[in-house]
């Protein structure tokens, strides 16, 4: 069990939510954690002599990277002047100043959360909201699924008898994190037998051989419809990190079947580990989720092919394998929001940016107001119910925040809590705030055009930040794309002039009239 205290609670909320499998796009983990940036920009450095990448993309990078060192507590001062420093110069490729900044990124690894675990021991300050991110990401970066996370803390918080102070819990995720990995035998089914002259594989089992395995190890074979499977030994973090390595594993096998041998392997839906009692998927969805498809009854209907049409036929390939998903999701992008006159095509990362930013406010507080209109507590149920648009019901919701009106939640609903405060100092400085969820964005979807330029100009099929890109960005292209149809689809209004819409109200978004950012994009 927690502590009781406030900013305990909100943080643990917070993880709680960072690593459900349901929580809504605005209230997501957007970023990677400062190890895994570190390790990107090096990476990154490296692809600059191959044209794989520019400097300049780099150069942007490394300052972005600088700003994001001076808010992080999980790193000892001396070693955050000393990286600034360093990203402050020209990093190239063999430069001197590249080991300095490897070494410090394997000593920041090390230390990383029980720095932060420290920090919070001794009584110093820290913000909810940056401190649960920063962990989150760190975990997740170390290799950890988000599934295997949520049930980790979720016994902590829950079934654990003795209470643990928010110290005590980041030192226990600091041994987590800092962990070996384990081997797991994982199976995974195919729809047919290999099909290839000689002997097979030695991780090759046929069908007979996968039932026996099944069986032996407590599933039952009767209902699962295959010709085979590989039994594949994969060292990884936890079970479902492993199905997703084993299913990645499987994938490549699978190509080369097909282009080598002219034989299509498809697996089955699931994976079985041996020590887990049930099948696990084979990869978690990545929540693109475009509303307004259903919303304006265009799910089916088809015509002249357009722009928008073309991007949700790439959007569907998000859930795909991490090589083709990449470059699909950022052609979806390119394809809407890139102008004539664009001479690198990040700007339009930038440009679907601003139009998550715009929507970020209505849709916490549709969800606030929804849940209130359900809690019969609630002094705000009977006018929520008598609005008769979600716009409303947010404004309804925002004014009650604004004037610190009781806001009645259950006592365990910390998530909800956390999120009346985000939207209270969004209220207060709502230009300011909605510029750092633009900047996440921004950062997010450059992230995936570096990405994709590694894939597709690099052969880089194993980039460092290649998972941790599409885990981050994935339900941002949905938001941001889901305004674009809303637009598109309701009034005609083009991509580009919905985002040049969305840039200049972000630009003129005043204080004094806070509930103007629920209409940033009518």
């Amino acid at each position: 069990m927690l502590e009781s205290k406030d900013t305990s609670q909100r943080v643990a909320a917070r993880l709680l939510e960072f690593f459900a499998a349901q929580t809504g796009w605005f209230r997501g983990l957007w970023e990677v954690g400062t190890v895994l940036s570190l390790r990107e920009l090096l990476e990154a450095v490296d692809a600059v002599p191959a044209g794989i990448l520019s400097e300049k993309a780099v150069e942007w990078l490394a300052n972005e990277l600088s700003k994001a060192l001076g808010q992080d507590e999980g790193i000892a001062p001396p070693s955050r002047s000393l990286l600034q420093r360093l990203l402050g110069s020209p990093l190239k490729h063999r430069s001197g100043e590249l080991p300095a900044v490897i070494r410090l990124t394997e000593q920041i690894d090390a230390a990383y959360l029980s720095r932060w675990a420290q920090r919070i021991a001794l009584g110093m300050p820290v913000k909810p909201e940056r401190l649960a991110r920063a962990v989150a990401s760190h975990l997740l970066d170390a290799g950890f699924s988000p599934d295997f996370l949520h049930r980790w803390l979720k016994y902590r918080l829950l079934h654990a008898s003795q209470l643990q102070s928010l110290a005590e819990l980041l030192e226990d995720a600091h041994a987590l994190a800092r962990s070996p990995p384990s081997d797991f035998r994982v199976l995974l089914t195919v729809n047919s037998a290999l099909g290839t002259p000689g002997l097979p594989p030695s991780q090759w089992c046929d069908a007979p051989a996968v039932s026996k395995w099944l069986s032996t190890n407590g599933f039952d074979p009767t209902h699962v419809r295959q010709g085979g499977g590989w039994l594949l030994t994969i060292r990884c973090r936890d079970a479902y990190s492993a199905v997703e390595r084993a299913s990645e594993t499987v994938e490549k096998l699978a190509a080369r079947l097909l282009i080598g041998a002219g034989h299509q392997m498809r697996p089955g839906e699931h994976a079985y580990v041996e020590g887990v009692n049930h099948p696990l998927p084979l990869r978690r969805q990545r929540r693109v989720e475009v509303r307004s498809l259903e919303r304006q009854a265009q799910l089916f209907e088809y015509g002249a092919p357009s722009r928008v049409d073309a991007a949700f036929e790439l959007l569907g390939q998000l859930d795909a394998p991490a090589v083709v998903a990449v470059a699909a999701g950022w052609a979806a992008i390119e394809a809407l929001l890139v102008a004539p006159g664009d001479g690198q095509k990040s700007p339009a990362g930038d440009r679907l940016a601003s139009l998550v930013a715009c929507s970020f406010p209505r849709a916490e507080l549709t969800l606030l107001a929804s849940l209130q209109g359900r809690n019969n507590d609630s002094p705000l149920r009977a006018q929520l119910r008598q609005c008769a648009r979600g716009r409303d019901r947010a404004a309804l919701m925002g004014n009650a925040i604004r004037q610190a009106q009781p806001l009645p939640w259950a006592e365990e609903d910390w998530s909800q809590k956390a999120a009346v405060a985000r939207m209270d100092g969004l209220l207060k400085d709502p230009q300011k705030k909605l510029k750092d969820v633009e900047g996440y964005a921004v950062r997010a979807f450059r992230r995936l055009y570096r990405q994709r330029n590694l894939v597709l100009h690099g052969g880089k099929t194993d980039a460092v930040a290649l998972r941790a890109s599409l885990r981050t960005v994935a339900p941002l292209i949905g938001a941001g794309i889901d305004r674009i149809a809303h637009a598109w689809f309701g009034h005609g209004v083009q991509p580009l002039e919905l985002a040049v819409k969305a840039r200049h109200r972000l630009d003129l978004l005043e204080a004094r009239e806070p509930l103007a950012m629920l209409d940033l994009l009518e």
